[in-house]
């Protein structure tokens, strides 16, 4: 071995600290699930016993295609997983405290609303990996052909469909983290208030709202449509919540995918995280992750 070589244990030692948490985030937004996430890292680091890194350029580009390219063939046999899931299947929520923990989110810069990662299940696995790629983490066509093994011309056309898909109900930019508060305490008092008008009032009149229990606890198996029937719903959860036999029943103020959202503390125990996407015109999605196997990663 040359000299400028490192011995093996400490290349790969050295590798694993500086880019395990990145790849983690990279390989999280591929498939919205921890589990299978970090799964695929250690993966990646067992296949890296085989390789010499004299023979590497860049370790953060190269892991990147290890990373991206496992995880499509990982989420091409999920796709029959999640057809046969119980109710609508959710990503696994990133979640910190608020405020305290807001610095300690993975990966700003490549930071994903999870209105955003839920909608990134209606693409294909390569149409997922070129749009990760490109808009949200910044790699060039030529970088993108070159770790997917394709042409340019066919990322491009990956690209173009995955923002057809997106085009029509793309999330907007969220509000800044102080006044998405104010407008989530002023949204939660109408519907701690059980009055219908009040809360219909912050809805959009096509809100939707996704409830992932996976078949192991109560959630709606069916997307609840239309402000009207979101409100109704929403009102009987809180009232259920305020009328709880659980001791400490609670709403918390939490970080979810770098904005601002919540979860449900019964007993000292998550039972819920709910994420919040808004529109001008008003909450377009609410997204309540139940499923207790989802729920890992509650601070």
């Amino acid at each position: 071995m040359e000299k400028d070589v490192p011995v093996r244990e400490d290349w790969l030692t050295q590798w694993y600290g500086e880019h395990r948490r990145y790849l983690l985030a990279v390989a999280y937004r591929m498939l919205g699930s921890y589990t299978e996430a970090e799964d695929i890292v250690q993966d990646v680091f067992v296949r890296l016993h085989s390789l010499n890194p004299a023979d590497i350029s860049q370790a953060r580009p190269f892991l990147t295609r290890m990373i991206v390219n496992r995880s499509m063939d990982v989420l091409k046999s999920a796709r029959m997983k999640r057809v046969n899931y119980v109710g609508p299947w959710l990503p696994e929520p990133e979640v910190a405290r608020y405020p305290e923990d807001v610095s300690d989110t993975l990966v700003h810069t490549e930071a994903v609303s999870y209105a955003l990662l839920v909608m990134m299940e209606r693409l294909s696995p390569g149409e997922r990996a070129v749009f990760l790629l490109h808009d949200i983490m910044g790699y060039s066509y030529p970088d993108i052909a070159a770790m997917l093994e394709r042409t340019e011309a066919s990322c491009r056309q990956l690209m173009s469909r995955a923002r057809k898909k997106l085009q029509s109900d793309r999330p907007q930019d969220p509000p800044p983290l102080p006044e998405a508060r104010l407008m989530s305490e002023r949204f939660l008092r109408a519907v701690y208030s059980g009055d219908h008008e009040q809360v219909l009032q912050w809805l959009h009149q096509q809100a939707v709202c996704f409830s992932d229990g996976g078949g192991k606890v109560h959630a709606a198996v069916r997307p609840i449509a239309g402000a009207d029937r979101v409100a109704a719903f929403i009102i009987g959860l809180m009232s259920q919540l305020q009328s709880s036999q659980v001791a400490d029943a609670t709403l918390v103020p939490l970080i979810i995918n770098g904005e601002l959202g919540f979860g449900v503390s019964e007993g000292g125990r998550w039972t819920t995280a709910i994420s919040i996407a808004w529109s001008p015109e008003g909450i377009r999605y609410l997204y309540m992750v139940r499923n207790p196997d989802k729920l890992g990663q509650m601070p």
